[in-house]
């Protein structure tokens, strides 16, 4: 088989005027509908038709592939900033997915709104998705304080730590901003609340409004991390 010396991109763009029955479901399932729809008549018609046309000026057609995708038009669209408030561990798409399921049920009330967008995210994905980060706290001892810096893990889900097992020993001080969470290589500085120990180590958590502050740069992280 020849070997391609040229790439050719054709778009169409259609607009459609679908019954509610075609609109249900979420982004996946609207697509599989419509290629199902289209199905080989359309995905494979079309690449034999331009190898025809080709062929008239001695060029073969030695491979090809198709994108379809699909938007409901007809649903209202949330603003991005309070998706990504309710749900900073959801990557882009994911957030697209989380605001085609909540439009048009969305309550008025700006703090019933995020409790909604919350659960309805934790229902779309509620596993770990862990970054590394380093935990900047203070060991008091007989009544020396002394700063410390311990690895860690940031679960971007629901804002724990988990101190990494060479460090769950050292006892820190408690409270609200007692210790400061670090990621993304010292770009990413988050307050973190020290609630006690236990045997697997000091109790630290990081609110998700403090998670959704730096959102860009922990998904970047974590999505790095899965490669």
């Amino acid at each position: 088989m020849s070997l391609a010396n040229l790439k050719l991109d054709v778009t169409f763009e259609f607009e459609i005027a679908a019954p509610e029955a075609l609109l249900s479901g979420d982004h996946a399932s609207l697509c599989r509908k419509f290629s199902d729809l289209l199905g080989a008549l359309v995905l494979q018609g079309m690449p034999k038709v331009t190898a025809t046309q080709l062929a008239k000026a001695g060029a073969r057609l030695v491979g090809h592939h198709y994108h379809l995708d699909a938007q409901n038009l007809s649903v209202s669209r949330i603003d991005r900033t309070l998706l990504a408030a309710a749900a900073p561990h959801l990557t882009d798409a994911e957030l697209d997915d989380l605001a085609r399921r909540a439009s048009g049920k969305t309550p008025d009330d700006a703090a019933a709104l995020q409790r909604y967008l919350r659960r309805q995210a934790l229902a779309l994905v509620n596993e770990y998705r862990l970054v590394p980060c380093q935990v900047e706290g203070k060991l008091k001892s007989s009544g020396t304080v002394t700063a410390i810096t311990l690895d860690a893990t940031l679960n971007l889900t629901n804002g724990s730590v988990m101190i990494d097992e060479a460090g769950r020993q050292n006892r820190l001080q408690q409270g609200a901003g007692a210790v400061t969470v670090t990621a993304a290589g010292g770009v990413v500085h988050l307050p973190g609340n020290c609630e006690g120990h236990t045997l697997s180590g000091p109790v630290i958590g990081v609110s998700i409004a403090d998670i959704a502050s730096a959102r860009d740069a922990l998904i970047q992280l974590w999505q790095a991390d899965r490669r």
